[in-house]
């Protein structure tokens, strides 16, 4: 993950799209293996975590708000989410993870994640990022939304304790239309903090193969895309990459 280290890494974001079903979030996670295998780079699966129970406020807990809803109706017992980063391990990726609270980060290292992801919505978040320092793991950073101050307090509060952080270009619109992008960012992102790792996290539709091309002419070498598995049960949703659709891109 280093700057130095040009072999790319690709991140296969899983969030809620294991539905909250442990066999089907590793029927996903087999499924992406088997692209994955074909290509010389290195690949993570990613997980996100919640404390539940103190994320969401005690009125909410019963909403049907889209979100709350979508949390609690995908919610994976402390065994069943275990199982899952046994089957990232297991089937050679790297285990990344996201955590959304403070309570979260404990579960992250507990639960035996190699790296650890900060979302453009935490990007700042300081409670959060005094949690996530505290780590010895080696950081990705989204950064959507962040003014040029944030960028610069975030970077340097993480060198300062001397972190292994990679910067992702992103925009927060899902999905991403490609007029949108803003892939000019990666060339502000690279000539503002030289030396830093720079990466992309896509939301475009995800039959759109030539973001990446671009990012990758412009330096990139982490990406980050989100995965689902259609099944009868489960659809994908508008941002979320089959594995076809992975092979491809």
């Amino acid at each position: 993950m280093s700057a130095q280290d040009n072999t790319p890494l690709f991140v296969l974001e899983m969030a809620n799209n294991h539905m909250g079903d442990v066999n089907h979030g590793i029927k996903l996670i087999e499924a992406f293996a088997d692209i994955c295998h074909q290509f010389p780079f290195q690949f993570g699966f990613k997980m996100q975590y919640r404390d539940l129970d103190s994320y969401l406020h005690p009125d909410a807990l019963g909403s049907d708000l889209h979100y709350v809803k979508r949390f609690n109706d995908t919610r994976l017992t402390p065994d069943d989410r275990r199982k899952l980063v046994s089957a990232i391990k297991d089937n050679g990726f790297l285990a990344i993870c996201t955590p959304f609270d403070n309570a979260s980060v404990t579960d992250i290292i507990n639960d035996g994640f190699s790296v650890i992801k900060i979302a453009s919505c935490s990007f700042g978040d300081w409670p959060l990022m005094e949690e996530i320092a505290g780590t010895t793991l080696p950081i990705i950073a989204s950064c959507a939304g962040a003014t040029i101050a944030e960028l610069d307090s975030v970077v340097s509060f993480l060198n300062h304790r001397d972190k292994e952080l990679t910067l992702m270009h992103c925009v927060a619109e899902y999905p991403t239309a490609p007029e949108i992008a803003q892939l000019n960012q990666i060339d502000f992102l690279s000539s503002r903090y030289p030396g830093l790792n720079i990466g992309f996290s896509t939301h475009e539709p995800p039959d759109n193969t030539g973001m990446v091309r671009i990012a990758i002419a412009k330096g990139c070498r982490v990406f980050e895309k989100h995965v689902a598995l259609p099944t009868d049960d489960y659809a994908a949703n508008a941002y979320s990459a089959t594995p076809e659709q992975v092979k491809a891109w």
